[in-house]
């Protein structure tokens, strides 16, 4: 008898668990007045073809446009809204606007020549870079000009779309230059 109980009070706790967590994101989506939302747009987190919010412009201090650089209400505790997350995809409201790959600071030889959401948990900031690694490219990459020229060309691609993201930011007193 106590061993069903245990199993019934655990199974109403994770389910209430996931109740909640929905319900938290829902909150996040509802609250959000500014229209900007960032989903999780890795495979295996989608679930019911939604895509999880990771976070919304409710959740920034500011992006300054010069340095790239993304300030949270709450950096250190954004850390974990990232974990698992290999790339993320920008809305305003429910258009799409662009996606970006999630990288933290650790040695890797990948080049990437799109955009990329970067961590740097030394200075605990966040960048919304042209490509990665975010250094000036060194000597010991080979074609630097190419790699240039292809980040450019990504860059013209999403030129539209960068403007809106801007002008929302604006518009939501979260842009800074």
């Amino acid at each position: 008898m106590k061993i069903k109980v245990i199993i019934i009070t655990i199974l109403v706790i994770l389910l209430n668990g996931c109740a909640i967590e929905k319900d938290v994101m829902a909150e996040a989506e509802m609250s959000n007045t500014s229209g900007l939302i960032v989903r999780a747009s890795s495979e295996e987190m989608v679930s019911n073809g939604v895509e999880p919010i990771v976070f919304t412009g409710e959740h920034l201090l500011w992006f300054n446009e010069s340095s790239k650089e993304f300030r949270f209400k709450d950096n250190s505790a954004m850390k974990s809204a990232f974990s698992n997350v290999n790339a993320l995809n920008f809305y305003i409201d429910e258009e799409f606007l662009f996606s970006a790959f999630v990288r933290v600071n650790s040695p890797s030889s990948a080049i990437l020549n799109s955009l990329v959401f970067y961590y740097n948990p030394t200075e605990n900031k966040y960048y919304l870079l042209d490509g990665y690694p975010p250094e000036k490219l060194s000597q010991n990459v080979s074609d630097p000009p190419d790699i240039a020229d292809a980040r450019e060309d990504n860059w013209k691609l999403i030129a539209e779309e960068w403007k809106k993201f801007i002008n929302q930011l604006k518009k939501d007193k979260k842009y800074s230059n």
